[in-house]
């Protein structure tokens, strides 16, 4: 009987206290939730990306790399954006990747996906763009016909004329697979030249 008694008697004691810590745990301010169990397993202790840091002089949490380190596989380009830098990256640049098939494959489907809207289907200049006003960029088969590769790769990093920079879309691999494509389309619609290293097939004589 006394155990009866004493449980019902500690119910709203226990209740009470549960109460309190519940409301003790709310808070209307995201960032000051009030009491929490073990919040470093679930809420990170580091400072938003945008937000005041009294850490730095300049109490900003983003931070700039520091000097002189690059990301990790990433290849620095020394060629710098000038009329100079292209001329060298035409002369002394040269595609690192050979043209296989599937380099030559992947640099086309590249190609249909970030260039053909203003180069055209066969890169004659022709894309869809220019049929809404949009001034038409020379032909790869006829004016950049013999463009050198590096200036390619110069113009597809840096931008050229009203073509902007694609390095932030592509990694130099990948600009390199759409150059193997587009020499293709430089001698689109060209006779392949005769090997002159196969042996020559001797005719048979007419039947008298």
């Amino acid at each position: 009987m006394k155990k009866s008694i004493l449980k019902h008697s500690l119910r709203p004691a226990v209740l009470l206290c549960v109460s309190g810590l519940m409301l003790g745990a709310c808070s209307k301010d995201s960032k000051k939730p009030g009491y929490e169990y073990m919040p470093d397993m679930y809420r990170s202790p580091s400072y938003e990306t945008n937000s005041s840091n009294p850490n730095f002089p300049d109490s900003m949490t983003s931070r700039l790399p520091a000097p002189g380190t690059i990301p990790v596989a990433y290849t620095p380009y020394t060629y710098p954006n000038t009329n100079e830098g292209y001329e060298a990256a035409g002369k002394e640049l040269k595609n690192p990747l050979e043209s296989t098939p599937e380099n030559i494959a992947e640099g086309k489907r590249l190609y249909e996906n970030f260039c053909i809207h203003c180069h055209g289907q066969e890169g004659k200049g022709d894309g869809m763009l220019t049929q809404r006003n949009f001034p038409p960029p020379p032909s790869y088969s006829g004016q950049l016909k013999n463009l050198p590769e590096g200036k390619m790769f110069h113009s597809i990093t840096y931008g050229k004329n009203l073509m902007g920079s694609h390095a932030s879309q592509l990694n130099a691999a990948e600009r390199w697979k759409i150059i193997l494509y587009i020499q293709t389309l430089q001698h689109i619609g060209e006779v392949p030249m005769a090997d002159s290293s196969a042996p020559a097939v001797k005719e048979k004589p007419a039947k008298k």
